[in-house]
Parts: C-alpha cells; structure tokens; sequence
C-alpha cells in the first residue's frame, strides 16, 4: 500500500517539477511557503522563491497544492480560431461593433512570495 501512495506522491511532484509549477506547502505548524519545486527525494523537497532556496523535510508536510496558472506561457498560446464560434455579444443582424479587448495583466510580476517561516523560541524545561 505504501508503494502505491508514494508512485502517487512521486508523479505529482515530478509533474511539478517538470513544469516549473508554483506549489503550496503547508506545514504542521500553519506555516504557508510558495514557490517552486526545483528538487526532491525520499524525505524532503526543495522549493526556490525569489534568489532563495529552502528545503522542507516531508515529515512537516501537512499537504502540497500546485497553484493555478493564471495564464498559459507566452510559447503555448495557440491562435484563437474565430470562424469555428459563433459571434458573442451582438446578434448576427446587427452591425455594432464589438467592444475593444484589453490584454491580460502579467499577474506573475505581483505575485509576491512570502519570506520563509521564523524560528520558533526554543523552550527548555
């Protein structure tokens, strides 16, 4: 049963990896880390957000989501072909026109990562 989990495990962070998605990891103490996946192994991730690196001991995982891509990459974008849909908000009779379309913000310029977790005081009894 344990292999079966971790081949699920293993194809969801390789499909991360691989396509430099963004992930969110929670840990067990509520803390968020966001950023990508650049490696992992057996027992731990590495996630890379602005020039740094930290790495996550999947032991402290409470879950990993990839986060949505807001729009697809500049190389993947595939001409849109107007003559296979029907005209959208105006009726074939009429003669106005369409309203003009404005371009997508670049949302992952703003998409600011937060700073990795504080150390937390250590108590000594």
């Amino acid at each position: 049963m344990s292999q079966y989990k971790s081949q699920v495990q293993n194809q969801f962070l390789s499909q991360a990896r691989k396509k430099h998605m963004k992930v969110e990891v929670i840990l067990e103490t509520g803390t968020v880390l966001r950023g990508k996946l650049q490696a992992y192994d057996q027992f731990s991730i590495s996630l890379s957000f602005k020039d740094k690196v930290e790495i996550v001991y999947k032991s402290s995982i409470i879950y990993i989501s990839a986060l949505p891509l807001l729009r697809p990459p500049m190389g993947d974008r595939r001409p849109y072909n107007r003559s296979a849909a029907p005209p959208r908000g105006r009726r074939p009779d009429t003669d106005a026109p369409l309203p003009e379309k404005r371009p997508l913000p670049n949302l992952d310029d703003d998409f600011e990562d937060p700073p990795p977790p504080k150390k937390a005081p250590v108590k000594r009894y």
